[in-house]
């Protein structure tokens, strides 16, 4: 069986009253949700704009991406329709506004750009040769566009350099993302492009030599916010989102899957053993820190950060990461230490979470799903109870009075914007919820955007 279809596991008495508001709440989302202009319209609007820290605005709405644009409400539509036929017509029509703005924008990774659209697209397929000449187009470009980008990378490697980024290799901006779209496709193109991705991955985990040979291959050089800083020395990033445990899960699932370049075992179990090297334990049990400074690189502090219970950091994203290496490679020692660091994490109270929205990215739908797919494919019992009160407090957040039904927390003045999009916003959320009403795997796979299947 390939990850997550695998028999739910027994639990106690379902809460079919959780798991039908859950339904309402995807129904009246589904509605708020369906015009592709007015969804713009709000989400773009002046007044609905993201605040940063140094004070400066960015706008929500970016209409080829992923993150939030028509491609996140496609997704929700491509879902929905696996359970009702006329949400076909929905999608086709987020994905015709995102195509008639995709020559106009850059490719960026899978969550913005043309490989937004594709991945989008082909999760909407219902029937042979539809989306085809999209999906064809973007698989030819593909075996272009990663060669090309990762030709500097290959050169810093072969030097011995030090310092990657994030644009290159993570999941959102990077190439681990496009990969895992390739993954699913089939022709020359789409392989070429994705054993060259895998190859590049491989060679990541590869020691450095000279003077950076005590770095992991993956050290970032600049900071996690993504910004150069004078003098600083670079992080190692141990995320799903954007750090070495996204290029784990895409080596994992591609193993899994058949699609195997050499060396790709022993650099997932490089990865995994840094990853089980780094953890700590607190009163919730092992976790790992978002990332490592160099000083503490250097040091091995005995106590790191928690951090957020969350898809992009923190337990619920790295240790599904390590699950599905440990079902890749059949390393139960893997298995077992992802499952009992998730069971750890959910005895933590709600406010050591730090989840302040109910979003997919670092919020309780994100921890909802994540505990659902570790559950599903251990069995455990335990962690499959749990999805019912990680559902109901991500229903706690919902709002009738707000635009798109949930308000996202910009962690800037306790500020909240409202999106419809997939990381953060209300598409992420409903799919999510629709997945937990469901109570099965997800029909479309869009869920395959987060790595995590």
């Amino acid at each position: 069986m390939t990850p997550t279809e695998t028999a739910a596991p027994p639990h106690g008495e379902q809460d079919t009253g959780t798991r039908a508001k859950a339904a309402a709440v995807v129904a009246d989302l589904a509605d708020r949700l369906a015009d592709p202009r007015s969804v713009a319209e709000r989400a773009a609007a002046p007044d609905n704009t993201r605040p940063l820290s140094d004070g400066t605005r960015l706008p929500v709405w970016h209409p080829v991406s992923i993150t939030d644009g028509y491609p996140a409400l496609a997704l929700l539509y491509a879902e929905l329709a696996h359970t009702d036929a006329a949400y076909r017509k929905v999608a086709h029509g987020h994905l015709r506004q995102a195509a008639a703005e995709a020559a106009q924008t850059q490719t960026a990774g899978l969550y913005v750009g043309p490989f937004a659209l594709a991945f989008a697209a082909s999760r909407a397929v219902r029937r042979p040769g539809e989306y085809a000449s999209v999906l064809t187009r973007l698989d030819e470009r593909a075996a272009t566009w990663v060669p090309d980008w990762l030709r500097p990378e290959r050169e810093r490697i072969e030097a011995g350099r030090a310092g990657t980024d994030f644009m290159t290799y993570d999941v959102v901006t990077g190439v681990t993302g496009v990969g895992r779209h390739l993954l699913d496709r089939d022709g020359e193109h789409a392989r070429s492009a994705l054993a060259e991705i895998l190859a590049y991955l491989v060679a990541l985990t590869r020691p450095l030599a000279g003077a950076h040979a005590a770095l992991p291959g993956w050290w970032v050089r600049h900071a996690p916010d993504g910004q150069m800083v004078d003098g600083y020395e670079g992080h190692g990033n141990l995320g799903l989102a954007h750090g070495i445990a996204g290029p784990l899960a895409l080596l994992a699932l591609a193993w899994h899957a058949g699609v195997r370049v050499p060396g790709q075992d022993e650099a997932m179990a490089s990865i995994a053993d840094w990853l089980l090297d780094w953890h700590r334990a607190d009163e919730g049990g092992a976790y790992w820190p978002p990332w490592l400074e160099r000083q503490e690189f250097d040091t091995r502090p005995a106590e790191l950060p928690r951090g957020r219970s969350g898809w992009c950091y923190g337990v619920p994203g790295t240790a599904r990461a390590l699950q599905l290496a440990g079902m890749a490679l059949d390393r139960t020692d893997w298995r077992d230490f992802a499952v009992e660091a998730l069971r750890g994490t959910l005895t933590l109270t709600d406010k050591r979470h730090g989840a302040e929205d109910a979003g997919l990215c670092h919020g309780w739908a994100g921890l909802l799903h994540l505990t659902r797919l570790v559950a599903r494919d251990s069995g455990d019992a335990e962690l499959a109870d749990a999805a019912t009160r990680l559902a109901q407090r991500t229903l706690d957040l919902y709002d009738p009075e707000a635009p798109f039904g949930f308000r996202a927390a910009t962690l800037v003045h306790h500020e909240t914007i409202d999106t419809p999009g997939f990381l953060e916003g209300a598409a992420g959320i409903a799919l999510a919820l629709h997945a937990f009403a469901e109570d099965k795997p997800t029909a479309s796979g869009w869920d395959a955007a987060l790595l995590v299947r």
